[in-house]
């Protein structure tokens, strides 16, 4: 007996204990059997894991991977021994992550053979410029230039006007918004995605704002249009659809993870991770050099870009990136899930939101480098979340519908 996760309950079990709702409604009580209908149920209130008499965890897990065949097993474990080499696997949640990435390998493996898994291409060889000495330049040094080199659109502007307005209405943030053709329909998709759910489509701006919000909105529509300000980086330097979706990726792990947490605004989560790299794309644009020098190191050493950074350069993507959304007067929450997502000594609950969300999304088929290191969760981290680990399983099943619409919203 013992505690299992949502997708690996089926009809037949029986409960061990009550089956209690997040918000403490009563489902079933300890010794039923359970139904189709009562998972279904379950899953739709929110239930992520239950205790059943016979199962556990473990043995679930032994059972799943012994439907694939020795020789698949074997190959994803040398496959994933170099992208976890720097993951504390002891973390509860790492655990989790590894065990579902291992999973879907191995399925991925046995539906399209031994090449469906990822490659990773090797990174060009680069060298430091002649001349560099490391902190001749600061993260506020490079942010002072990228102010002056960044063209917002002037959407960006009056929306943040309007949402810093107490008297503006919702009509007010609809007249902005619905002048700029291009970012209405990119609202437009994004709210009658997945990402969204909901029921019947909605065909105006005007009502996207009655249902989600003012507020909730225009965070969207900032982070929208942030983007454009980083049109046109070198192509030598970085993929950057790879990039964006990597981006992408984080702001839906963020946002389906922040569904499970109380008091955070999940539309915010979604622009952290959005924009939580953004301080690599001004390093690639100001530091061309030394950014391909860091890359290259990264995949040469196996070591995180951001570690590798801070040994070269004295600061890292994270604090660029921090340090540019708050000169650009972001809101100072955002500021701080941008700036902390990668620090172990400043525990903030969003900031580790969006370090999980990182994570997962490198794990789950987005990473935006070359090195492909999945970067380690740590239990501080995780802690501060305050959520089970069963979560995780349905953030994944629910991310890549959403990551693929979001994509097509934005890029077409």
């Amino acid at each position: 007996m013992g505690l299992i996760y949502i997708d690996d309950l089926r009809p037949g079990m029986k409960l061990e204990h009550d089956l209690i709702c997040p918000n403490g409604r009563f489902l079933l009580s300890s010794g039923s059997v359970l139904e189709e209908k009562h998972i279904r149920i379950a899953r739709s209130w929110g239930i992520t894991e239950a205790h059943v008499f016979g199962m556990d965890r473990e043995t679930l897990n032994l059972e799943a991977q012994a439907g694939f065949s020795p020789e698949t097993v074997a190959s994803v474990d040398a496959y994933m021994e170099q992208l976890y080499r720097f993951a504390d696997l002891t973390v509860p949640a790492m655990s989790e992550i590894h065990r579902i990435n291992k999973l879907m390998l191995c399925n991925r493996i046995e539906q399209k053979g031994a090449d469906a898994l990822p490659k990773t291409p090797a990174a060009t060889e680069a060298r430091l410029p002649k001349g560099f000495t490391k902190g001749a330049v600061t993260a506020d040094s490079m942010v002072e230039k990228e102010v002056g080199l960044a063209s917002f659109p002037d959407v960006y502007y009056k929306i943040k006007d309007v949402l810093s307005n107490p008297t503006s209405s919702a009509s007010h943030m609809a007249d902005v918004v619905e002048k700029d053709t291009s970012l209405s329909a990119k609202l437009l998709k994004i709210v009658n995605s997945a990402f969204y759910n909901f029921p019947s489509r909605i065909d105006s701006i005007r009502r996207a704002i009655t249902i989600i919000g003012t507020k909730e909105l225009g965070t969207l529509a900032v982070g929208i249009s942030a983007i454009e300000a980083f049109k046109g980086i070198p192509t030598e330097f970085t993929n950057m659809r790879k990039f964006w979706r990597h981006s992408i990726a984080c702001g839906v792990f963020a946002r389906l993870l922040g569904v499970h947490i109380d008091e955070v605004s999940t539309e915010r989560l979604f622009v952290s991770g959005l924009m939580h790299d953004i301080g690599r794309l001004v390093i690639f644009r100001t530091l061309p050099e030394e950014s391909a020098y860091t890359l290259f190191l990264s995949y040469k050493l196996q070591k995180p870009l951001a570690d590798i950074e801070y040994e070269v350069l004295g600061f890292d993507h994270a604090d660029v990136g921090g340090a540019l959304l708050e000169k650009w007067k972001f809101p100072s929450q955002l500021v701080k899930n941008v700036r902390f997502h990668h620090s172990v000594k400043n525990i903030h609950l969003e900031s580790s939101i969006i370090a999980a969300a990182d994570c997962m999304a490198v794990a789950f088929g987005s990473p935006v480098t070359s090195s492909y290191i999945i970067p380690s969760i740590s239990k501080e981290v995780w802690d501060a979340l305050g959520i089970s680990t069963s979560v995780i399983a349905n953030v994944v099943t629910q991310s890549e519908r959403q990551i693929d619409e979001i994509e097509d919203a934005f890029f077409g």
